[in-house]
């Protein structure tokens, strides 16, 4: 099975309800929550990278995400550990 691209507009409203959750939530424990001031992690196989920078490129039609070089954290089975 081949697994589903994203839009730009799925990820920016994923990203909308976790801000929208973490303001909305000032009376509840945050500790399980997305904190949407921490920095933005993509994960490319076992690994996390954090993101660079992110917008258009005028070669290709969709929303470009630069990740840094080195891995951050590694995911052995779901969990994350930092590297």
């Amino acid at each position: 099975m081949i697994p589903k691209s994203q839009s730009m507009r799925f990820v920016m409203l994923t990203m909308m309800d976790v801000e929208d959750d973490w303001i909305n939530s000032k009376w509840k424990d945050k500790s399980d929550m997305i904190n949407p001031d921490a920095p933005m992690i993509v994960q490319v196989g076992d690994y996390g990278y954090e993101v660079q920078s992110c917008g258009g490129d005028g070669d290709i039609e969709g929303f470009v995400i630069q990740c840094k070089e080195k891995p951050v954290c590694k995911w052995e089975g779901m969990e994350c550990i930092k590297l």
